[in-house]
């Protein structure tokens, strides 16, 4: 019996990650046509600003941009790990991937636009200078659970490209600096067992996920194996 209910839960945890992933792409390839390209206008322009002022409006009219496309979606706030468009300000509290620590959501995610989905899909966008291209998805809601890096939440990036990528790793806090091929310098995002007090361990394991391949054991299935 806990092997069944074990598979359910896989079964179902995959299947909407796949339906949210499917969401955030096909709203971002609107985007990109109807806006002649999404990082340019609404994301890569940020580094080139110096006032946290216009920042900060920029950022606003990718996500306010973003949310006309949201089916009967609403905005809400996420402060203080509080979701306050849900009944009586549902308090969210996101784990890392191995369930030991609080992930590092509240401080990266901007706090006063967070967009929730009809069907509860919710969606997080990055706030600082170098995760602004980032978005962090709930792929079930703050109402269900588990709440939790790399179960039912997932972070994406928005490449140069304007192709939706899974992070990379690079301008991320915790773990060792690496160096990537344009020379930039930064740390590997997370997603392993063997991460301890890292409260960002889970947020690079949107690879993982899509490939269905266990961090620390890739011939495992990752859906499957969820620790």
């Amino acid at each position: 019996m806990p092997m069944l209910i074990a598979d359910y839960r896989a079964k179902v945890l995959e299947a909407r990650f796949k339906k949210a992933y499917s969401v955030i792409y096909n709203i971002h390839t609107r985007m990109v046509a109807d806006y002649n390209g999404v990082y340019q206008n609404f994301i890569g322009t940020n580094y080139l600003l110096t006032d946290n002022e216009e920042e900060t409006e920029l950022r606003y009219k990718y996500i306010d941009a973003f949310m006309k496309y949201v089916n009967a979606g609403k905005i809400c706030t996420y402060g203080g790990s509080i979701l306050t468009c849900m009944s009586k300000k549902y308090p969210v509290d996101y784990k890392t991937y191995d369930g030991k620590y609080t992930a590092h959501l509240s401080g990266d995610a901007v706090h006063d636009r967070v967009i929730v989905a009809r069907d509860g899909i919710t969606i997080f966008f990055g706030n600082t200078t170098f995760r602004n291209n980032r978005i962090y998805v709930d792929t079930n809601g703050a109402l269900n659970g588990p709440n939790r890096l790399g179960f039912d939440l997932f972070a994406f990036d928005v490449d140069t490209n304007d192709k939706i990528i899974p992070p990379n790793g690079y301008f991320s806090a915790g773990g060792d600096d690496v160096v990537n091929e344009e020379g930039e310098t930064g740390t590997p995002e997370e997603c392993s067992l063997s991460q301890t007090g890292n409260k960002y361990n889970g947020f690079g394991c949107t690879i993982y996920a899509m490939k269905d391949k266990n961090p620390d054991n890739p011939s495992l299935s990752y859906w499957k194996n969820l620790p």
